[in-house]
């Protein structure tokens, strides 16, 4: 009993952290996930707009505010992204989101929670993934945000909340739209718990491109009465 279930852990161990470069399959110490070259490749980004994250948005070591945000402030009061949506970093997303490859999860939310950390910011009262309409969720299988947002909660040590926020009507995903027709998409898709009154709440996406669906959450935790809304995402478009 006690081999197979040593067998069976051996096996877990090499789904979550297995020998092999996650992009280009060249092998690798058992505690890393990506070679270094494939490391070094990934487009970070170095300076955006502190409110919605755009990159390159303002100059090296500014805190200037976008004219984007200046001309339509956002519903939440800030944003960081890890990434540029841009190859690699989209592949991996691409994997995770659309081809059941979970394991990238740990992957993502960890260097999302290490560029946190980095930032040595105060953390929120709560962590909450974008949800998915329970259609689209049945369709999947798994919320490719709440795989994320978990990580970075358990590393960042913040409460997870995957129930107080709920999106109530199914809509046509946005990267299918051309940005003029995102924002009335999403209007009105989600409700959110009185649960967040009063609380600082940190909203946890994969991808952000256009920001109308994470500006259409934070209207709702507004509503709610949330104090303080900040977006955290893997990669910014």
């Amino acid at each position: 009993m006690i081999e197979k279930v040593d067998i069976s852990l051996k096996r877990s161990q090499r789904w979550f952290w297995p020998d092999f470069c996650f992009l280009c399959q060249g092998r690798l110490p058992a505690d890393r996930d990506l070679c270094a070259g494939c490391e070094q490749s990934l487009p970070r980004v170095q300076w955006g707009c502190p409110r919605c994250a755009a990159a390159g948005a303002v100059v090296e070591g500014g805190d200037a505010i976008c004219g984007e945000c200046q001309n339509h402030p956002p519903a939440y009061d800030g944003a960081q992204a890890v990434f540029r949506y841009a190859s690699p970093m989209d592949k991996l997303i691409q994997q995770l989101k659309y081809h059941g490859r979970l394991e990238l999860s740990r992957v993502l939310g960890g260097y999302l929670a290490e560029h946190l950390l980095a930032l040595d910011d105060p953390l929120p009262d709560v962590v909450i993934p974008v949800p998915l309409h329970v259609s689209r969720l049945r369709e999947r299988g798994y919320n490719q945000s709440f795989e994320i947002a978990r990580f970075v909660a358990r590393r960042l040590h913040v409460p997870l909340d995957w129930e107080g926020a709920k999106r109530i009507r199914p809509t046509v995903p946005q990267a299918e739209l051309p940005r003029d027709q995102r924002r009335k998409n999403v209007r009105g898709a989600f409700t959110t718990s009185e649960v967040f009154f009063g609380r600082r709440v940190a909203i946890v996406d994969d991808v952000m491109t256009s920001g109308h669906t994470v500006n259409a959450l934070a209207e709702s935790l507004r509503r709610s009465g949330a104090l303080d809304v900040r977006v955290w995402v893997v990669a910014r478009a």
